[in-house]
């Protein structure tokens, strides 16, 4: 999948209005984040994770962006499944994916898939989204 269709499947799926502004704009921006526009960090920061899940080839079909706790942390939660998957941006252009332990300690993962089997499931229900 490409990263435009990688905006437009997370874009489908996230139900934070927030959320779903940035990735729009991100889509609008896409074309001078790809030729080193450096502006608006939260912006790039998004970029890093889309390139990052485009290298990693991950299939991101129904997905969202679930939420961004604090600036570095991205959180993406699949609904059926309830599995989910952090991507870190700490330095610009450095994506480490992320899960929590049993102790909702932050740990590093090697791949989304290693984050996605690691990632002990928070309760998620339609009440907190």
């Amino acid at each position: 999948m490409n990263k435009l269709k990688i905006a437009e499947e997370l874009l489908n799926n996230t139900r934070n209005d927030y959320l779903k502004v940035l990735i729009s704009n991100y889509m609008l921006n896409m074309e001078e984040l790809e030729n080193g526009y450096d502006g608006d960090k939260d912006l790039m920061r998004f970029h890093n994770c889309i390139s990052y899940i485009e290298k990693e080839n991950f299939d991101i079909t129904g997905w969202m962006l679930h939420e961004i706790p604090i600036f570095y942390s991205h959180c993406f939660w699949h609904e059926q499944t309830n599995k989910s998957f952090d991507l870190a941006v700490w330095d610009l252009g450095e994506v480490i994916p992320r899960y929590l332990d049993s102790e909702i300690n932050e740990r590093d993962a090697k791949s989304i898939q290693e984050a996605i089997d690691n990632f002990i499931e928070p309760n998620l229900t339609e009440e907190k989204i």
